[in-house]
């Protein structure tokens, strides 16, 4: 590319924006790791640099420790109002991923014996280029980040070449956004932790890998001063301990696929003690009695009598619901916890559910985000795999693994083969990598101008940016500026001339200083002050009723935040923060208490499998009494076949096995629980 060759990027073209200058006296001489992990670095000395910005791998603020210049560790951020120094287990590890093993050195390119070679990045410039005039708007684009400024980029792109297929990958936030809006919301759904004395969490482990971690457990740690009293108390739902039920004041367990019951029993208590006299609020308070909620959810009434009452004496209760990262309940779980909080009078007060302004396009044509979350990318797979013709001839796919992350239901490997080309934009080699034609080496989040904007769970707007404290590692590109480039020379104006353009424009519209906000690298927050009530309507629940689980056991997938994502795999030093058993070469860990495993006739450390409609998966069983009863967990995250030998052959990917229902009316995909499990 002549105007805007990709080089330029790679050599720091737009670094020079950053005001702290030491950091990039001596760039050019950072000295790279090899491959070969076996070696170890002699200790270098040099002058210490602390350079505050966001992890890009889960929007935890960081201080990055520099020794001349060359990236040492990620601290956490003393200085960051939101964070307040906390730091997790996946933002930790940034360092170790940017140097890892698995980092996509050169774009690679797939030949017809299905092996992949080296090429140029000039070579790679002109097949971007080719593939996207010979698709002639026939392109749909995957992106994994729904928090980035770059989405703004990625749409306009693909609006200015007359496309709109523009997917993130599922998440709850669509099932959110999506039940919001029909109730009557304006904007996107937001809860106020900070400010709530009681707090009912439905199956959302906020503590760990659920919404803004590391704001959460900052919350925690100022409401639960030593040797005073608590000033926030904590419920809790789920099948299993976990780092949220470890903290909370009232553990309430309740089967997988049974929170819509259990919300409904909620909200028919909360009716019978008069806590509303609103009409059709009054009409769904009888779908269930506490007596059949006890039995579907394996719980018992005088525990449900009892959180109720907790929350009628709460000043300022709030309710939300959750499931496993990367898979989504139903939008009937959210519009019941809307209609709670409704009943409670938490909506748009401190401490409740917040109905955050939903965030402008910064530039002309980008897609509005209710308009990318009216479509969704399970639906995208199963219809180009049913009719073929529905298939683009060119998908970007940038930093997202749906080969690995979705169940089979999705259908998304049989989906890509149906298009023409796929084009991978990626720091790590993945399994979604392998089945890609031309798969291009991203700059990761310590390489490159992004942002962090007001991620699902957050209870106020705010907005972190990531700046390059690095020059890109190898022939890594910023994929933001690659589109800028690519556009300009396929003569399209997206109306910015770089991103750190774009992200002064973000900082305008939320009228602070993009220079001061750079140099400081805290996080902009904007307390909602529109205490103005929805008309909340209750007419999208009225017809809708739960049903029973299917099988008598039910299947939890849990996250360990530790052992990464599925567009990095396992970080190194995870594998140390992760119980040894969990890492049995080629084998997932099946855990259950006792009395489960004497139902199923099995003992500990037997082997056995997992049974859905997606095949069987062999599994080994640990007896563990921190499950419920008739409820088997399984680890995901686990049972990668590409990335490195700290991912591969560690346990079995169950998430491939979950199976996959589409919700009628919202046409969304619902995880649900279904199994059994049988002697192996």
């Amino acid at each position: 590319m002549q105007r805007r060759g990709f080089l330029k990027f790679a050599l720091g073209g737009t670094v020079g924006l950053v005001a702290s200058p030491a950091i990039w006296t001596t760039l050019y001489d950072l000295a790279y790791w090899t491959q070969n992990w076996g070696w170890i670095p002699r200790l270098e000395k040099g002058e210490n640099h602390f350079i505050p910005t966001v992890s890009k791998l889960d929007g935890t603020p960081i201080t990055v420790r520099l020794v001349d210049n060359r990236v040492i560790r990620p601290l956490g951020n003393k200085e960051n109002t939101y964070s307040k120094g906390g730091l997790t287990p996946l933002a930790a590890s940034e360092a170790q991923l940017m140097y890892s093993e698995s980092r996509i050195k050169r774009p690679l390119l797939k030949g017809p014996d299905g092996g992949y070679t080296f090429i140029s990045w000039e070579k790679a410039e002109q097949i971007l280029k080719e593939r996207t005039e010979q698709a002639n708007g026939s392109l749909a684009f995957l992106n994994a980040d729904s928090t980035s400024s770059l989405n703004d980029i990625f749409s306009a792109f693909l609006a200015k070449n007359g496309s709109n297929q523009y997917y993130l990958m599922p998440s709850e936030e669509q099932t959110a956004i999506y039940a919001w809006l029909a109730m009557g919301g304006t904007g996107r759904i937001g809860y106020d932790l900070k400010n709530s004395d009681f707090i009912l969490s439905v199956g959302a482990n906020f503590m760990d890998s659920w919404g803004t971690v590391v704001h959460n457990r900052a919350i925690f740690n100022e409401t639960h001063q030593i040797e005073e009293e608590a000033s926030l108390k904590i419920a809790y739902t789920g099948a299993m301990q976990d780092s949220t039920q470890v903290i909370s004041d009232l553990w309430i367990p309740i089967k997988p696929s049974t929170e819509e019951i259990f919300l409904h029993g909620i909200l028919g208590e909360l009716i019978r003690r008069g806590i509303t006299s609103d009409v059709t609020l009054l009409g769904l308070g009888n779908q269930y009695t506490l007596d059949d909620v006890a039995k579907y959810c394996g719980t018992d009434t005088q525990k449900i009598k009892t959180l109720v009452d907790e929350l009628l004496k709460a000043s300022r209760p709030l309710v939300l619901t959750g499931a496993t990262l990367g898979q989504t309940s139903s939008t009937t779980s959210i519009m019941l916890t809307i209609a709670i909080n409704y009943a409670l009078g938490r909506i748009n007060q401190d401490g409740s559910i917040i109905n955050l302004p939903m965030q402008d396009p910064l530039l002309p044509q980008a897609q509005h985000l209710a308009e990318i979350y009216s479509r969704n990318f399970v639906s995208f797979c199963q219809n180009i795999t049913a009719d073929d013709h529905n298939a683009p001839k060119l998908l970007f796919i940038n930093e997202a693994n749906p080969v690995y992350a979705l169940s089979k239901d999705a259908q998304v490997e049989q989906a890509l083969k149906n298009i023409d080309y796929k084009i991978m934009f990626a720091t790590h080699w993945s399994e979604t990598c392998a089945v890609c034609d031309l798969v291009l080496p991203a700059a990761c989040g310590l390489e490159r101008f992004d942002d962090v904007y007001t991620p699902y769970g957050s209870g106020s707007i705010n907005w972190t940016i990531a700046k390059p404290i690095t020059n890109p590692l190898f022939e890594a590109r910023p994929v933001g500026e690659l589109f800028i480039a690519l556009a300009e020379e396929l003569g399209i104006n997206l109306g910015i001339k770089d991103v750190p353009n774009l992200l002064q424009k973000r900082a305008a519209s939320l009228g602070i200083d993009f220079k001061k906000q750079l140099e400081s690298g805290d996080t902009f927050v904007k307390e909602h002050d529109n205490i103005t009530i929805p008309m909340i309507s209750f007419m999208p629940l009225l017809n809708k009723r739960s049903t029973p689980p299917r099988t008598d056991i039910a299947l939890l997938t849990y996250i360990n935040s530790a052992a990464g994502n599925p567009s990095v795999g396992i970080p190194p030093y995870a594998n140390r923060a992760i119980t040894a058993y969990q890492l049995q070469d080629g084998l997932a860990i099946a855990q259950m208490n006792k009395t489960t495993a004497d139902k199923l006739n099995l003992k500990n450390q037997e082997k056995a499998f997992i049974e859905t409609r997606n095949g069987k998966m062999p599994v080994q069983v640990k007896v563990f009494e921190g499950i419920m009863n008739d409820v088997v967990a399984v680890m995901a995250g686990l049972g990668h076949t590409e990335f490195d030998r700290f991912s591969t052959n560690k346990g079995n990917n169950i998430l491939q096995f979950t199976e996959i229902e589409m919700e009628a009316g919202s046409d969304l995909p619902i995880w649900t629980h279904a199994c059994n499990v049988v002697k192996g």
